[in-house]
């Protein structure tokens, strides 16, 4: 099974380069020598992310395993709604925790997302806008006093405006809070071989060198909404339509 995925991995690179659609990514950990799930990414026909599993440890007490479930209803290539909610295996029971409905306006652009508690309380709002090259986002969040009704004198307020570079890599992003004088502002830059990430306005601001994942680059590139981990702790097996 190892040396299976292994070759899997290896020659991911060449696949992906391909005109295959991808049906599903399963993600293994390396755990001493065996390799365990973590993760399962369903996605349709057009790349969109349907459904992902995150595959949790047994709860001893509950006696159950418990995984995290988000599902996606997309129509016409926009989303439309999404669940999260926690599967408690043995019970063969998914209860939800959160949930979301997506809006979509054709003249603008605009994609704006309502976000609920499980009890049906407004955790956040978020109305984002791509273009080719700057993706923005501004959100009313009330994370921690949930509300019935919108309050958005009391909310705080996130403002994030994200840049790519032609190959569709992050260059910089920028982000805004109302409750803090300065923004937070995070810069890529990529070599062959790997990239720096950078942030500055942070109260211990970084800078951090990363090998550039091959996996990854193909990934963005075909805009697949999905993040591979590092090579030598996690392998993953593909299944195609």
């Amino acid at each position: 099974m190892l040396k299976n995925l292994i070759y899997i991995t290896i020659f991911l690179t060449s696949i992906l380069s391909f005109s295959q659609n991808i049906k599903s990514i399963t993600e293994f950990k390396k755990v001493g020598d065996s390799l365990i799930k973590s993760r399962l990414s369903e996605f349709d026909k057009s790349g969109n992310l349907v459904r992902e599993v995150n595959y949790g440890k047994f709860d001893s007490r509950l006696k159950t395993f418990r995984n995290k479930i988000r599902t996606f209803e997309i129509k016409n290539g926009q989303r439309v709604s999404e669940y999260f909610c926690e599967n408690f295996v043995s019970n063969d029971t998914c209860v939800v925790r959160a949930f979301s409905t997506f809006e979509f306006d054709n003249k603008t652009g605009i994609e704006k997302q309502t976000k609920y508690e499980s009890d049906s309380l407004i955790r956040f709002i978020r109305e984002t806008k791509k273009s080719k090259r700057i993706k923005s986002s501004k959100t009313y969040s009330w994370e921690f006093i949930p509300v019935e009704k919108p309050d958005f004198e009391k909310a705080l307020v996130l403002l994030d405006t994200i840049f790519y570079d032609k190959q569709k890599r992050k260059t910089k992003r920028v982000s805004y809070n109302n409750r803090k004088e300065k923004p937070v502002i995070e810069l890529y830059k990529y070599s062959d071989k790997n990239y720096t990430y950078q942030t500055i306005g942070t109260y211990r601001d970084t800078t951090l060198t990363f090998q550039y994942n091959e996996l990854q680059k193909l990934a963005d590139k075909k805009s697949l909404n999905y993040i591979f981990q590092n090579s030598e702790n996690y392998k993953y097996d593909i299944e195609y339509y």
